[in-house]
């Protein structure tokens, strides 16, 4: 067999030819001597001329000169496929020649060195540019290349490194060389390397001449990269800076405006080339995706009239889509050896898509009954609130497959559950669902009445879906007749449910207080769940009686659902105990928090002036006796109003006096400006005195505010006479909106 690498493709160029075409010639590879066979000699030497003019060495030339209609006549004693190529006449041979694509005419020339000769020819050149001329849309040849190196720019593959013979190479359109990625490293550099000393190229020039001539030869532009990629060719810059340092000062301005155009020149071809290339990788993908698609659809109908299903065809198998997505056309040859396979792979696809299919089935059977048993929960809590998070608190699914009347219909291999299916075993489920429903009900009654002995799930051994011994005969009516009555009890207003956590102060009435333990609270059962909830103690509970009977609400007839769950966005009870110029409209929930945390309040600063020495208050005497602290929120003391609930013009008329009062804020006694007076700050805002009350116990005190408010709370909370000199003392100062809202 011939080799074909190392083939030098070059033509003795004009004498117009530049620098360039020098850094192309050092990398491209000399001709091999390629070693020929010893035959006999013909006896008529003037039939046996070759039809080289010019190119052949030796006594040969002047022979194949003279004669250039002779037949090509092959001198080895054995011929093969090309030996009536050899023996046609040249007018033949040039005009088939003529008819070739550029690369398949290279292709035709690799393939001996006596095509080699004849192809590689000045007297040949019009074959190489018809066959240029023949491809649509190509870019004409560069005047620094040659044809047949046009030629193999454009489609060859090989590296143009002497002596290597990798393949996949990288071209540079601006340089015309190819490199593989082994070459590429050496062979090229980058604007980096080039600019930092430290990791230079060693080119043996000095910096001002590689400062001049290095612009010249830059790639990017051609090739559409950033300026930091490898995109100088070394050997280009060695040979123009040895030049340019060679030339005298007039003559390398010259020079320099040589490379200037040359290089406009080269990145407007480059462009083109590499726009051209693109082209025609982009069409050969399309064809390839072509190919592939109709040996995709030529198999798929094989298949199709075997009995297979399209779903069977297992195109996310690598194997498969190696098979059938090939470019390659589908002859009978080929589906036999490839039809073994893909039954198979078919076989063993089906296989896991029936098992897929059952898993499936099942699935949805287990969806369905998961959807009825929900739809039976809802009916039997009647929540009036839906909640993703309800799921986590019911008896689990779990069990509910496991009745002996549900677990036929998971057996059973059908799409999925239907409504007439469930009906017949829905009573079982049902049974199930209120009792735990009952016994949840059971449990909140318990924390209401303080029955904490009564531990959850100690008698019935689990709250989901289980009774007591002595309820095990009871029927479902009388269930729910339990049920009606324990939601009846849980729905009046005096029951208030609080819950454990410290940070959660609100008030719930049933079921709101199942629907904050759902929010606020991982729980994975109802059990969980209801040890979040603790009661009022007697306190609490006299005070929601008090605020209902203040309200005009019977605290033994009226229902939290009716009155206190439908209001509780609407914020219309106001505090009797509090200064209308500083109360706030509050709903039922605030108004009991509202009272149980001054309450709470008034125990702990007691305490701390109970136990706190003269010295906290160092503006008294030493022997003066502790401040007075009035718990205006007593609700035990006295049986005076707690709330009320204020028609629109009672509620306007506060909202006014609260209006005025915030005016007054802005103005300080002690201070310099007073009131609307007061000093206009460039941020857009008043100047606002704020002070804290010397009085009571260090971390009691109410935070900073003005003066105003500091009057209120001494009045009520020491029943004194405001000293603000004594009494208070300012604490910082603050921009504030001189009418707020």
């Amino acid at each position: 067999m011939v080799t074909t690498r190392g083939k030098k493709i070059k033509f003795d160029l004009d004498t117009s030819e530049v620098e360039f075409d020098d850094e192309r010639d050092v990398e491209r590879p000399a001709k091999p001597a390629l070693k020929r066979r010893k035959t006999k000699k013909s006896k008529s030497g003037e039939e046996d001329s070759a039809f080289t003019p010019g190119s052949s060495p030796g006594k040969r030339k002047g022979k194949a000169t003279l004669i250039q209609n002779q037949l090509i006549t092959r001198r080895s004693g054995r011929g093969g496929k090309l030996r009536d190529l050899m023996n046609m006449p040249v007018d033949i041979f040039t005009e088939i020649c003529s008819y070739l694509e550029p690369h398949d005419l290279r292709r035709l020339a690799l393939t001996s060195k006596r095509l080699w000769d004849i192809l590689m020819t000045k007297e040949v050149r019009h074959i190489w540019k018809t066959a240029l001329t023949s491809v649509p849309d190509l870019p004409e040849c560069p005047t620094d290349l040659n044809e047949p190196q046009y030629v193999c720019l454009l489609y060859s593959s090989e590296c143009y490194t002497i002596g290597c013979t990798s393949r996949g190479t990288k071209a540079d359109w601006f340089h015309r060389v190819r490199f593989c990625s082994t070459c590429y490293q050496p062979k090229m550099t980058g604007e980096w390397t080039l600019r930092h000393s430290w990791s230079r190229v060693e080119l043996g020039l000095k910096d001002r001449t590689l400062s001049q001539i290095q612009e010249y030869f830059n790639s990017r532009h051609a090739m559409r990269s950033y300026s930091f990629r490898r995109g100088y060719y070394v050997e280009a810059l060695k040979k123009a800076g040895t030049k340019y340092e060679a030339l005298s000062e007039e003559e390398a301005e010259k020079y320099l405006s040589s490379l200037k155009e040359r290089r406009e020149y080269r990145i407007e071809t480059g462009r083109a080339m590499r726009e051209w290339k693109n082209r025609q990788l982009s069409s050969r993908a399309d064809d390839i995706a072509a190919e592939k698609g109709a040996r995709l659809e030529s198999i798929e109908a094989k298949l199709l009239e075997m009995g297979w299903e399209r779903e069977d065809f297992p195109m996310s198998n690598k194997e498969f889509k190696d098979l059938v997505l090939k470019d390659q056309k589908l002859t009978p040859k080929i589906w036999q050896n490839i039809r073994w396979k893909l039954e198979s792979l078919l076989e063993t696809s089906r296989n896991e898509r029936l098992e897929g299919e059952k898993r499936q089935r099942r699935r949805n059977r287990e969806s369905a009954i998961c959807n009825f048993y929900r739809q039976i929960v809802r009916e039997t809590m009647g929540l009036p609130f839906k909640h993703s998070r309800v799921g986590s608190i019911l008896p689990a699914i779990e069990d509910i497959l496991a009745l002996p009347s549900i677990k036929p219909l998971l057996e059973a291999d059908t799409e999925t559950v239907t409504e007439g299916q469930w009906i017949e075993v829905a009573a079982d489920v049902r049974y199930i669902v209120v009792k735990w429903w009952r016994d949840t009900l059971e449990r909140l009654v318990q924390i209401l009445e303080h029955d904490t002995a009564a531990r959850p799930n100690e008698a019935n051994n689990g709250d989901e879906g289980t009774v007591n011994s002595n309820s095990e005969n009871e029927t479902e009516e009388a269930i729910l007749g339990s049920i009606e009555a324990l939601s009846t009890k849980l729905s009046y207003a005096t029951s208030v449910f609080g819950c454990t956590d410290p940070h959660h102060k609100k008030m719930f009435w049933f079921p709101h207080n199942i629907k904050h333990g759902l929010s606020c609270h991982s729980c994975s059962s109802m059990s969980e769940l209801l040890d979040q909830l603790r009661p009022l103690d007697s306190n609490g509970q006299h005070l929601v009686q008090r605020l209902l009977a203040d309200l005009e609400l019977d605290p033994e007839t009226v229902r939290s659902s009716e009155v206190v769950l439908e209001d509780q966005n609407q914020k219309k009870f106001l505090c009797t105990r509090c200064d209308e110029s500083v109360a706030r409209y509050m709903d039922l929930n605030d108004l009991i928090e509202h009272y149980l945390d001054h309450q709470k309040w008034f125990d702990d600063v007691k305490k701390a002036v109970r136990d706190s020495p003269d010295s906290c208050y160092p503006f008294q005497a030493v022997n003066s006796e502790l401040p007075k602290i009035v718990n205006d929120h007593d609700w035990v003391s006295h049986d005076a109003l707690l709330a009320r609930q204020d028609n629109k013009e009672r509620k306007e008329a506060v909202l006014k006096l609260q209006r005025s009062f915030r005016r007054e804020e802005l103005t300080d006694p002690l201070s310099e400006t007073e009131g609307s007076d007061s000093v206009w700050s460039m941020l857009g805002g008043f100047v606002r005195r704020e002070r804290t009350c010397m009085l009571c116990p260090t971390s009691y005190s109410p935070h900073p505010c003005s003066t105003r408010r500091i009057e209120l709370h001494i009045r009520s909370k020491h029943d004194k006479v405001p000293d603000l000199k004594n009494d208070t003392t300012l604490e910082i100062f603050s921009l504030s909106n001189p009418c707020p809202s």
